[in-house]
């Protein structure tokens, strides 16, 4: 059904509009092209049955008069839904459930759509199970219908955790959070995502994630090796610097604490070369661009391995690594 979903998507984009521009109107479309399509499979089972399979034809008689109401149904619900510019779709009338005048849900919309633009929202998954959290509000795009909440207005809850292994026999974790609103016209509903994430939802979230069950994460692999380099970085000494340093040119809000200096080799031996930049990076942005640049298929060679400067690309492992410290 995925694959039906992305043909649908591409076949009808001249329906849908674009997601980008006008979110809230792309997916009453969407939902709605959705039931349509979906509505019509019994019929094109019934099409190909009778094509290929006729010695069943009673079974084949009996899937035409079940699949030609369902197809038609769903035709008679998108033309009811289509009265007065989608003011009774179902998103509609979850937006009108956040307002007083049931009149302003277009309004409440373009407010949404206009968050959506924003480069800094956050948004995990492609599909039905999105999720998307503005300034203001907090979106699940399911497959028929889309979830809404306005952020001062919600609770959220730690339900549980699971884990899945792939081929390779790698794990990967994902939370299930619930959001429940004060709002009585706003259904509860329940947010699914990769515990990697978790960080980047947090910061975009005005109100904390309880955690009432005290669910314990398991580390992410990028967490585990950012403590085994923080700790070979501690047995490098430290490096001084007369005043206070600048901001992380990464992440522009935390200290840039790490110097990098030819410590492992002497200074004309090794693939390593000594880095003339000034104290630029904190630890956790520079941990990151390391781990970038190995092998995602050998994690367990990562801390012996070599990075290019962030700044001037001079070659640099672990052992290069020092925290800074201000002199007096």
């Amino acid at each position: 059904s995925s694959g039906i979903n992305a043909e649908s998507q591409s076949v009808l984009f001249s329906f849908l509009g674009d997601e980008g521009l006008h979110f809230i109107r792309y997916h009453i479309r969407l939902t709605s092209a959705r039931i349509v399509i979906h509505s019509f499979i019994p019929l094109v089972y019934y099409i190909i049955a009778a094509a290929y399979f006729s010695a069943f034809e009673v079974s084949i008689k009996v899937a035409f008069v079940l699949s030609l109401p369902c197809f038609t149904s769903a035709l008679t619900v998108l033309k009811w839904w289509r009265r007065g510019d989608w003011s009774d779709h179902p998103l509609a009338r979850t937006l009108r459930g956040h307002i007083r005048d049931p009149a302003e849900w277009i309004a409440v919309g373009n407010t949404i759509s206009t968050e959506f633009r924003r480069y800094d929202k956050f948004m995990y998954g492609k599909t039905w199970g999105k999720v998307v959290v503005t300034d203001n509000w907090i979106l699940r795009c399911g497959l028929y219908r889309m979830d809404v909440a306005y952020q001062p207005d919600v609770h959220l809850n730690i339900l549980t955790t699971s884990t899945l292994k792939d081929t390779r026999h790698r794990t990967t974790e994902f939370v299930q959070i619930n959001v429940s609103s004060v709002n009585t016209a706003c259904r509860d509903f329940v947010i699914r995502l990769n515990v990697m994430d978790y960080a980047d939802l947090t910061a975009k979230l005005q109100a904390p994630i309880l955690n009432v069950r005290n669910i314990v994460f398991q580390q992410s692999l990028s967490d585990r090796f950012e403590a085994a380099f923080r700790e070979e970085v501690l047995r490098n000494g430290r490096y001084e610097v007369p005043s206070q340093v600048e901001e992380c040119i990464g992440c522009l809000y935390a200290p840039a604490d790490v110097k990098l200096s030819k410590l492992c080799d002497d200074r004309d031996q090794g693939d390593c070369r000594n880095c003339l930049c000034r104290p630029m990076w904190c630890l956790r942005c520079l941990v990151k661009w390391f781990a970038n640049r190995q092998n995602a298929n050998a994690p367990e060679r990562w801390l012996g391995g070599k990075a290019p400067c962030p700044t001037c690309r001079s070659t640099f492992c672990p052992r290069d690594v020092q925290m800074v410290e201000t002199m007096g």
